[in-house]
């Protein structure tokens, strides 16, 4: 396991266990202390309690306590008896009677991934945990404490967690499918992180023991792929790929739908009127329609390839970028594989870009 699974790991484990964890807010200093009510100690709590903030609860509105009841709000006043054992009750009682109370937030699970708030990014972090919707506690800290580094969540940490998650990737179905390269396995993957289906490709022809598979990422390219476009290479990237996996005998092709290199189709033939008409590359033309010249992620390839088990990996590609863009979320890249496409007179310009201008090792 590498440093980064390794850190993101100890974290989950740590608030699994019941332990409180602390999260450092992006734009200002402020830190706040959260762990699970259920499987907490009484003993995290009355720490919890010394932090010189206010305890609230925090749920999503998947948790027990919303199904309760009939209509909750975003803040909810809850009744409570305000003591260590008291809060403990509250996660299996939470219809209880008391003679105080405690703010309960709410935070919908279907903003989840676009919640910037406090709230809602300990929320995220949290849902990395299997099980039920839990029922976190959670205080801003104001009085001065030394805080273990090893246990301070960052924005990064919540957005490179989302590897881990398994209620943001499903694997919908499998089928075996025959291709002019072959028959492959096809699986379906749907991620709740763009609302968009993903495929694998898949072929397990001849592994051996300790055999690394091949890996082609690819991206979703309508003109290049359907449509047979020369001003791009990608239709016959596809169509090598999958031929050169088949041929390796172990690995997947995993479809990403991004297309344009993640601009969309829209924004892509607005930069192909650059390209015709202006005479721009393939990045200038990008950066005209007011896009990024490659606005790619690379989360749900390594979350497909994190199911599929395959890790570590030969990438098929001249992109390094797709390489860091797989390491940003723990995976290992054991080789860079070219995946060279012959220039023709239609795309000789679009290959020089990506030589020059992208990095590709072309």
């Amino acid at each position: 396991m590498n440093q980064l699974k390794e850190r993101l790991q100890k974290k989950l484990d740590h608030l699994r266990r019941g332990e409180v964890l602390y999260y450092k807010t992006e734009d200002s200093s402020d830190v706040y202390a959260f762990c699970f009510l259920k499987n907490s100690s009484a003993q995290n709590l009355t720490t919890l309690m010394t932090y010189g903030g206010p305890l609230s609860l925090l749920v999503s509105d998947q948790s027990e306590i919303c199904k309760s009841r009939e209509k909750i709000a975003d803040c909810t006043v809850l009744a409570c008896d305000f003591s260590a054992q008291g809060l403990m009750t509250l996660a299996s009682n939470p219809k209880q009677e008391g003679p105080d109370r405690i703010l309960l937030r709410v935070v919908e699970s279907h903003d989840i991934l676009k919640n910037l708030s406090v709230e809602g990014r300990i929320v995220e972090f949290a849902s990395n945990v299997e099980g039920e919707e839990h029922c976190l506690i959670y205080t801003k800290i104001y009085n001065s404490i030394n805080v273990d580094s090893s246990l301070l969540l960052n924005e990064e940490d919540i957005s490179l967690a989302r590897f881990f998650n398994p209620r943001l990737i499903d694997m919908t179905g499998m089928t075996e499918v025959e291709l002019q390269q072959g028959t492959f396995k096809l699986y379906s993957f749907y991620s709740e992180i763009d609302g968009r289906y993903h495929w694998a490709f898949v072929c397990n022809d001849r592994k051996k023991e300790n055999e690394t598979p091949l890996v082609r990422i690819e991206s979703e390219c309508l003109t290049g792929h359907v449509f047979g476009s020369l001003l791009c290479d990608c239709g016959d990237q596809l169509s090598k790929g999958l031929e050169e996996i088949k041929a390796y005998g172990y690995g997947a092709l995993v479809y990403l739908r991004q297309e344009g290199r993640g601009i969309g189709l829209k924004a892509k033939l607005d930069a192909y009127y650059f390209q015709q008409f202006h005479d721009m590359d393939t990045v200038d033309a990008n950066l005209a329609v007011g896009m990024p010249e490659d606005a790619r992620d690379y989360l749900i390839g390594a979350q497909i390839l994190n199911y599929l088990k395959f890790e570590p990996l030969k990438l098929l590609t001249n992109n390094p970028a797709k390489i860091s863009g797989l390491n940003r979320y723990g995976l290992s890249v054991e080789q860079q594989v070219s995946h060279i496409i012959p220039p023709s007179k239609h795309n000789k310009r679009y290959l020089d870009t990506k030589r020059d201008r992208m990095g590709h090792r072309i």
